[in-house]
């Protein structure tokens, strides 16, 4: 999987370049769009970063005015957002669809001047039918969720009876639902019990305190399955701190939790590529204003990383991977 995107990559970026080089030889010039790309989250947050980091790689390829907002986690700060971006007549918009209904006003309005919309990360439930936005680039995340339960079952040795955690920042956002859709899917076939644990968004020391007095309070957990970045990375020092000796596996990739699939604490986590997220959705949005193409879904996710390939993802793993 993560040679494909890696030859997806070089690919678009070749693909990228012949177009635009071809374009300067018949002396058509480039314009200056202008595009928006709503972040839900906040300033800092690493998994973010590697969203924007992709973005604004994109943006500077291809000579785009990109600005980047973010929304602390508030819809109706990220409604706004949007609105006065359309008042601004910009060329493009991106945003992630954390909850479904949240934005379909907002979206079909800017639809409507004339706005493409792109959603990166999370799409509405329903996709497509769900809300206006053009395409959707991002993971397929009850799939994801589907693979990575599968592997902590085989390489966690879990049994029917067993019973297995699955913390996540917010149980009620689209991404938390649709995963533990795929974990529970998997975990069932397996006679395997589960429950989802709000461990909130607030920092990654409220994370680890929640899933540590979960833990305490339920000493006959066999493994966890985090949903999310903060409860993966927190997950290994969680079990130590309440004693247990579990398996871990999850979603999504930082330094840290690289570091806790080299030394054997977790076994494996999804790398939904968050880089390509923030990349695609730019140039998708380029190429439609350029040349009328349509935009169309991506699936960024899927990767698995454990330890026989962490080594060459760890180094980047805050910044790009």
């Amino acid at each position: 999987m993560k040679h494909i995107s890696l030859v997806i990559a070089v690919v678009v970026l070749g693909v990228v370049g012949g177009l635009l080089t071809g374009c300067e030889e018949v002396g058509r010039e480039r314009e200056h769009y202008r595009f928006t790309m709503v972040i839900y989250g906040s300033p800092g947050n690493p998994f973010w970063t590697k969203v924007v980091n992709g973005a604004n790689e994109m943006a500077d390829l291809l000579d785009v005015n990109l600005d980047v907002q973010y929304s602390g986690g508030d819809a109706g700060r990220q409604n706004d957002i949007i609105e006065v971006a359309i008042s601004n007549n910009v060329d493009g918009i991106g945003l992630t669809i954390n909850f479904d209904d949240a934005y379909d006003d907002v979206v079909q309005e800017a639809i409507d001047n004339g706005i493409p919309v792109i959603a990166f990360n999370i799409d509405d439930s329903q996709g497509a039918e769900g809300n206006a936005r053009l395409a959707y680039v991002g993971q397929d995340m009850e799939e994801a969720g589907y693979l990575i339960a599968q592997r902590l079952i085989e390489e966690g040795n879990l049994e029917e009876g067993d019973f297995v955690v699955c913390p996540v920042e917010s149980p009620e956002a689209v991404y938390a639902v649709q995963r533990y859709a795929g974990v529970r899917r998997a975990l069932d076939e397996a006679g395997i019990r589960s429950t989802v644990l709000n461990t909130g968004a607030l920092s990654l020391e409220d994370t680890l305190n929640r899933l540590t007095q979960f833990l305490l309070g339920h000493p006959e957990t066999d493994a966890i399955c985090a949903m999310g970045g903060m409860p993966m990375e927190i997950a290994p020092q969680a079990s130590r701190d309440a004693g247990l000796d579990i398996p871990i596996a999850g979603f999504d990739l930082t330094r840290q939790i690289a570091e806790d699939i080299q030394e054997g604490r977790s076994l494996a986590t999804v790398d939904q590529q968050p880089f390509y997220q923030g990349a695609f959705t730019i140039m998708q949005l380029y190429f439609n204003n350029r040349y009328g193409l349509l935009p169309c879904d991506i699936n960024t996710g899927g990767a698995m990383v454990d330890q026989s390939n962490v080594d060459t993802v760890a180094e980047l793993a805050d910044t790009v991977r």
